[in-house]
């Protein structure tokens, strides 16, 4: 089943950045990965991961076992605890559907199922990253 598409024109971000992630779909981005990088946004700012966009920010389109967002957002709250909770919003760029993947700051830290918690990161050069972190059942630092 593939989602309706927002009628509104969109304009993509320009880079990434802390709250920005841009994930290529072509050949279907591995949903391990994809849990992973939105545990990481949550965990720091929250945020948007653009699926189907590459790392140039030009948009390339979603896998068909991605399309569903119903099925989508199962899951990554199957795949998280506490379940996180994202909003997918599919857009039309350059006659290609992507995936606005909408992500919650997280109040505690969020772990993949596996148990890995990450963090976004800036790097030396000013690009974002992530890093495990280690757990805790602190709230997060504001």
């Amino acid at each position: 089943m593939t989602d309706k598409v927002d009628a509104v024109p969109i304009i993509l971000p320009s880079t990434e950045s802390m709250t920005v992630e841009f994930k290529s779909d072509r050949n279907g981005y591995p949903d391990r990965e994809l849990i992973e990088a939105l545990t990481c946004l949550a965990n720091t700012q929250g945020g948007e991961l653009w699926l189907g966009v590459e790392d140039d920010g030009s948009a390339s389109g979603l896998h068909p076992r991605h399309q569903d967002s119903v099925q989508l957002t199962q899951l990554v709250a199957d795949n998280t605890s506490p379940a996180l909770r994202v909003t997918i919003k599919h857009h039309q760029i350059n006659n290609v559907t992507v995936a606005q993947i909408l992500v919650p700051e997280a109040k505690r830290l969020v772990a993949t199922k596996e148990g890995a918690y990450l963090r976004r990161r800036l790097k030396h050069d000013d690009t974002p990253e992530c890093i495990h972190i280690p757990s805790s059942d602190e709230p997060l630092p504001r």
